[in-house]
């Protein structure tokens, strides 16, 4: 009998702690959106705040594609595994060895989220001056919190249909 009443206020508790995480996530953006460096606009702004020359700007382009390519295949993955753990948790019979095998993928495309964001930075920082790299520290330190990565640009279509 105490085993299902702990087993019942564990689910009770999950399906809770779910539920407010969610709502703490859609409320995210719209808080941070303000220090997000525009989808389109990103090169431009490095390029206008740190001063970026013609030749790093190329540098800064190319890492710039790497890091966007790699991030959103990874968030893309993290976003699966999250409906994946929902769509378990919510089953009539939800298989905690599942749930925690996901909670670990989970975890570790969020490492590995946080690898690609340090490597775009020391890669920006090996093109950059020590001057520029002062400005770099500053704008990264405004991009970045404790549980936030880079806003990334949010996917939008050219006047001409294409991306």
């Amino acid at each position: 009998m105490w085993l299902v009443i702990i087993l019942l206020v564990t689910n009770i508790s999950t399906i809770i702690s779910f539920i407010y995480h969610s709502q703490e996530e859609h409320k995210l953006p719209a808080k941070t959106e303000s220090i997000a460096v525009p989808g389109e606009q990103r090169t431009r702004f490095f390029k206008e705040q740190l001063d970026l020359t013609a030749d790093q700007l190329v540098l800064f382009r190319e890492a710039n594609r790497n890091f966007n390519r790699e991030a959103r295949a990874v968030t893309g993955e993290m976003e699966q595994l999250r409906a994946e753990l929902v769509a378990e948790m919510v089953r009539a019979e939800s298989d905690t060895a599942r749930l925690e095998q996901i909670s670990t993928l989970i975890g570790a495309q969020h490492k590995q989220l946080k690898t690609i964001t340090y490597a775009f930075f020391l890669e920006l920082k090996a093109i950059c001056s020590p001057e520029q790299n002062e400005k770099l520290a500053r704008i990264f330190q405004s991009l970045i919190s404790a549980d936030q990565d880079i806003q990334l640009p949010k996917g939008r279509k050219h006047r001409n249909g294409r991306r």
